[in-house]
């Protein structure tokens, strides 16, 4: 592929990475909206699905399985798997799973978990399981956008954006390093630093003595689209590095593109 080729595959590459990502960022907020907007002990369940719940365990009851669990529709059950202890303040958790029977009636139910020892004034845990008849109408009765027109989940959009995101940018990397390849090649090189010194502008780029350059040469500095930008003289020069310093009032931004003098 050609040099325009190749800097156009980038661009359109870093574009697409852009892109995304800004999916990846609507992703997350659509969750986090959907989750403001449905209650963080409202679920969604289809007939036959199953969802995790958790939840602390009153400190007067001896361990989750003493819980007394309440369900006011038929086909949704509710079935203690384990306890644990909290990560941040050390307190008690259960951990349960619900079910919704593949026959239960779409509708509604509420699952309300109570202390066996509190009286009927204990404030009580309380989840809301809706079941709905297929997946068009859960999709459809969602609060969240992404759900409601693409059917995915929110978050399934999210990392599936920040996946893509991250497959572009590697190609972005992929890409530039047979660039800069080919750069090298022509005796071209990226500025990948520029420094305000009180002699002037100084910038950094990847050519060298094993690219024919030496201290006191001068360069030719431009846009990637190949716009002359400024002339620079060579005060450092490595094997494979060299830095110059601007002559006269040029402009030098990080990626733009060095060329060494050709050889008379």
């Amino acid at each position: 592929m050609t040099e325009q080729g190749l800097s156009r595959l980038r661009a359109l590459l870093g574009w697409l990475a852009a892109f995304f990502c800004l999916c990846a960022a609507l992703g997350l907020a659509d969750s986090f909206l959907n989750s403001f907007r449905s209650g963080p002990n409202t679920f969604a369940m289809l007939p036959g699905g199953l969802e995790h719940l958790s939840g602390p365990l009153p400190p007067e009851a001896t361990d989750a399985s003493a819980l007394r669990v309440q369900i006011d529709q038929p086909g949704v059950t509710l079935t203690m798997t384990t306890q644990s202890q909290g990560f941040w303040f050390g307190n008690r958790l259960w951990q349960a799973e619900v079910r919704a029977a593949p026959d239960a009636a779409p509708g509604i139910a509420t699952v309300v978990l109570r202390d066996p020892n509190a009286d009927e004034n204990t404030p009580v845990q309380a989840f809301f399981i809706r079941v709905f008849p297929d997946q068009a109408s859960l999709d459809a009765a969602s609060n969240s956008h992404i759900r409601r027109f693409l059917g995915l989940h929110p978050l399934t959009f999210a990392v599936s954006g920040f996946v893509a995101a991250l497959c572009c940018g590697f190609l972005v990397y992929l890409v530039s390093r047979r660039l800069e390849a080919l750069w090298t090649r022509q005796g071209k090189a990226v500025v990948y630093m520029t420094k305000k010194t009180p002699d002037g502008l100084l910038i950094s780029f990847g050519l060298g003595t094993d690219h024919g350059l030496e201290t006191g040469a001068t360069v030719a500095v431009a846009d990637e689209s190949g716009l002359p930008l400024a002339m620079a003289s060579v005060v450092r020069c490595a094997a494979a590095d060299a830095s110059a310093l601007v002559v006269g009032e040029g402009t030098v931004a990080l990626g733009s593109i060095v060329s060494r003098p050709a050889a008379s």
